[in-house]
């Protein structure tokens, strides 16, 4: 029965982590663990289904906070 209870748990995890759409390393490793954010790990799926068009706009934003931040620095 423990083995049964063992898989329900796995599968409870999985239909989490598929719902929520996070890490499954989120789950067992401190947050100075993860190599990623799960924020992070989205951001990437959502850049895969984008247009190189689309990266180019995406590329110029992330040039733009960036020359923002250094500009704030000053």
């Amino acid at each position: 029965m423990n083995l049964k209870m063992r898989r329900l748990s796995l599968q409870v995890l999985y239909d989490l982590v598929h719902l929520l759409n996070v890490s499954a390393d989120a789950f067992f490793l401190p947050a100075s663990d993860l190599a990623k954010s799960t924020r992070r790990i989205q951001l990437e799926k959502q850049l895969d289904n984008l247009s190189d068009k689309d990266l180019v706009i995406m590329g110029s934003v992330a040039d733009g906070i960036i020359k923002s931040r250094e500009v704030e620095e000053d």
